[in-house]
């Protein structure tokens, strides 16, 4: 495996880099604290003209055609600016338009996927039920066909990016005699937002990464085109997020790389600049040990997402086996991270404005999102298993 960059790849990344720290790390405080559709619209817009929210889909439906590789490079830097910014960015490449681009028919491709990489249009996916989380085959959100449209009966929850979003992907259950096994009959609709029967939850005042929205969607019977089924593939809805998911991970993994990575810079520099007892606290052994510490979680979760985004760039088939070890490994120790840079700036830390307060907060979404680290070790395990021919 090789991840060096071209000399133009390199030049795209600091570039990106210069945009985040200019137009979204600036905007990341008032973002937190308080919240609003517009700001977010404004930052994913930016995005979306910047090419971004595209960048890995392919070119002739107006993205960037770029690799797994390239583009997590990329994302850990808006990850490290702006953890909710990034969130809303991942729920809509990765989850929305991405879900478009892999199962979509060519209709739906050049219908939506255009308006999703401008930024015109904002995506969303919605799977999470009162009833099943991680337990997808508990989905209990019925589609019912009548000539040429579904009814779409069902509450969905925790939808990023759900308030401000005008395509989404939901996932319903179409009930036929016969079906036997949980997954059967689950299957993908694109639905839009002005769509009949369907209404928007208020945004949830969460602890973290408050300005990426998320919110309930609830539908009556919501009226979607037969045309809008994902691929027109009638219950291949499972297997379809299931992969959509795999790269999600990496791209959640992404996610606390970037909050243990801004940790790790806030540390560096508070601890240069603090002087306790006569000179900086980063000569102070409990200290500077767990700057090491940050440092080895920012350059090994970095190696795990580039091998997993490597592997999805080449149809491997453990690829998304990896996805859940990258995710599962960098999630709890940015968290771990998270806690020691607020140990190392004390009370300052905990006290609202600080930065390190803000992504100790934000960076526990990433032990509980696209699966909790205890599915993790449940994918994890079952691939081991297999290997050993128990599975």
């Amino acid at each position: 495996m090789d991840f060096s960059l071209s000399e133009e790849e390199k030049i795209l990344v600091k570039e990106f880099e210069r945009f985040c720290k200019e137009k979204i790390e600036p905007r990341a405080e008032k973002l937190d604290r308080n919240p609003t559709k517009e700001d977010i619209i404004e930052n994913l817009k930016m995005l979306g003209e910047y090419g971004f929210l595209g960048a890995p889909i392919p070119q002739k439906y107006g993205g960037g055609g770029m690799s797994w590789v390239n583009y997590f490079i990329l994302s850990e830097k808006l990850a490290e600016a702006c953890a909710s910014t990034y969130l809303s960015a991942l729920a809509h490449t990765l989850l929305c338009a991405n879900f478009i681009n892999m199962f979509g028919t060519e209709e739906q491709k050049s219908k939506y996927l255009p308006s999703l990489c401008s930024g015109e249009k904002i995506g969303c996916l919605c799977a999470t039920e009162p009833s099943c989380g991680s337990d997808l085959g508990a989905l209990k959100t019925r589609a019912e066909r009548e000539g040429k449209y579904y009814y779409l009966t069902g509450t969905k929850m925790y939808a990023t990016n759900g308030p401000i979003a005008d395509v989404f992907i939901v996932l319903a259950r179409v009930q036929k005699n016969g079906q036997s096994k949980k997954h059967e009959g689950i299957t993908a609709f694109i639905v839009e937002r002005d769509t009949e029967g369907m209404q928007i939850g208020n945004p949830y005042d969460k602890l973290g990464v408050r300005g990426s929205p998320t919110s309930d969607i609830y539908l009556e019977r919501a009226k979607v085109p037969a045309e809008n089924v994902v691929g027109g593939a009638e219950g291949s809805g499972f297997k379809q997020v299931m992969k959509v998911f795999d790269i999600g991970r990496v791209g959640l993994a992404v996610f606390s790389l970037g909050i243990a990575s801004a940790c790790l810079e806030e540390s560096k520099r508070y601890s240069k600049e603090r002087i306790a007892f006569g000179k900086p606290i980063a000569a102070y052994e409990d200290v500077n040990f767990k700057i090491v510490d940050m440092q080895i979680t920012v350059d090994m979760g970095r190696a795990i997402v580039l091998k997993s985004a490597w592997m999805h760039d080449r149809g491997m088939e453990d690829a998304g086996t990896m996805a859940s070890c990258a995710k599962l490994f960098i999630a709890e120790r940015a968290t771990k991270n998270a806690s020691d840079a607020l140990q190392i700036f004390g009370g300052l830390g905990y006290i609202k404005g600080t930065k390190v307060e803000r992504l100790y907060r934000d960076v526990k979404l990433g032990e509980i999102g696209e699966g909790t680290n205890e599915i993790q070790r449940r994918v994890i395990f079952k691939r081991l298993m297999k290997e050993l021919g128990y599975a």
